[in-house]
């Protein structure tokens, strides 16, 4: 079983993959990030954590961008040190998820290569992927092992049972 769900922004994939990964009740592998809603400074930070060592705080994992209006100070290069490490080290047979895929990783290599082995490899995944049209996104929403699945606000509550019942999750 591998799912893609691509949707725009407030989709709902991010929820859609804990709903999944709570019914299935495996321990989950790879990781999250998290959008928090805007500080009294106008800031928002987009955090990242491996799904299977969570932090007690969010403000403990690692800031991979800050937004403020419309000036994005990204860290892409935290995708190859800090996401792709915790992929390569994922044994074959696990539930992985990828929580998300989008435009800041591509240029990053080695995330890059490590996506692609957990895609093309022997483990369960739950993605959710950006609707931006780069290359790297293409090349996943293409892959021959995945299922891609569009969500919207209107379809969620539909596509969720429909997986459910699909995989006999």
């Amino acid at each position: 079983m591998k799912i893609l769900l691509c949707g725009d922004i407030n989709s709902g994939k991010s929820t859609l993959i804990r709903r999944l990964v709570s019914d299935m009740g495996r321990k989950p592998r790879g990781y999250i990030t998290v959008r928090m809603p805007e500080d009294e400074g106008g800031v928002s930070h987009v955090y990242l954590y491996d799904i299977s060592s969570p932090p007690k705080r969010i403000e403990d994992a690692q800031v991979i961008m800050r937004i403020r209006g419309d000036n994005y100070e990204r860290h892409p290069e935290y995708m190859s040190s800090i996401a792709a490490p915790i992929l390569e080290d994922i044994p074959e047979g696990s539930l992985v998820v990828l929580d998300e895929l989008g435009t800041l990783e591509e240029h990053e290599e080695r995330f890059k290569a490590a996506v692609m082995k957990i895609l093309s490899g022997r483990y369960d995944v739950l993605a959710s992927v950006k609707a931006q049209n780069t290359g790297f996104l293409r090349d996943i929403r293409r892959h021959p092992d995945c299922e891609l699945y569009i969500i919207t606000p209107e379809n969620r509550d539909g596509l969720y049972a429909q997986l459910k019942q699909e995989y006999k999750i």
